[in-house]
């Protein structure tokens, strides 16, 4: 994965393209060739604060597809995995990089 990799367009419900970065990689324990995600695309919630939301990259016939993980056990396993201290070094660099 390059770093211009991170960021992605999608369309909304409203038929608009949206643009989202990924701004944390969590490995996934359970299958290495399909890491974790963390990404947005600059909603804000309540507190002002960008609303983050969950995936998973898989490999499809050689190209990469993003799967929103919705199960609030893996959220919670993902979250905790953030807190991790080679985890936490990896997206330091990962955000130093995003819009180089």
């Amino acid at each position: 994965m390059k770093y211009e990799d991170l960021s992605f367009t999608v369309k909304n419900s409203e038929g608009n393209d949206v643009i989202c970065d990924i701004v944390s990689v969590v490995p996934n324990n359970n299958n290495p060739d399909e890491p974790y995600v963390v990404f947005t695309d600059y909603m804000l919630d309540e507190n002002d604060e960008f609303v983050m939301q969950y995936g998973k990259v898989i490999e499809v016939d050689g190209d990469f597809v993003l799967k929103t993980v919705e199960d609030s056990n893996v959220i919670e396993m993902i979250k905790e995995a953030l807190t991790d201290d080679i985890v936490s070094y990896v997206n330091e660099q990962v955000q130093e990089n995003i819009h180089d």
